[in-house]
């Protein structure tokens, strides 16, 4: 085996992944994020056992495909029990949640942007009108007598 080869690996069944250790992975942000998926958790302890073999040396572009191989060829049963631990994982979430209800649970929203300061000068809108003096007599009240 070459130093860019990866062999690959047999993830150990059942799953040696425990609710307890999946969550302590998060930061306390993250508790009012979802629970990882099936395929999350199956990738957490496929990277579990590399390491476990084979040391820290391995960079996750090279493990990336593999785990995606490995993964479409396990069984449903495999893969059933995956989503159970999933299950299991959002429930003590929910739990943690319900004795902490002060998580925030972040959502993907942008504020609006404030608008643009001046500098403290206030711009006031300047109204024209085009008939501004069209009643207005210069004749009557002298304006023209001024040139004659």
């Amino acid at each position: 085996m070459g130093s860019n080869e990866i062999p690959l690996v047999i993830v150990p069944y059942p799953p040696e992944l425990t609710v307890e250790e999946i969550i302590e992975r998060r930061s306390y942000e993250k508790i009012g994020s979802r629970a990882p998926n099936k395929f999350f958790l199956y990738r957490l302890a496929y990277i579990k056992e590399l390491k476990r073999r084979f040391g820290n040396n391995i960079t996750m572009t090279k493990a990336s495909p593999l785990i995606g191989l490995s993964w479409s060829r396990e069984p449903q049963e495999v893969k059933e029990t995956y989503k159970r631990l999933s299950v299991l994982v959002e429930d003590r979430l929910k739990e943690m949640r319900r004795i902490d209800p002060l998580v925030i649970i972040q959502e993907n929203f942008v504020p609006p942007t404030p608008p643009p300061t001046n500098n403290g000068v206030v711009e006031e809108p300047i109204f024209f009108h085009p008939y501004f003096d069209y009643d207005y007599d210069y004749f009557y009240y002298g304006y023209y007598n001024y040139f004659y």
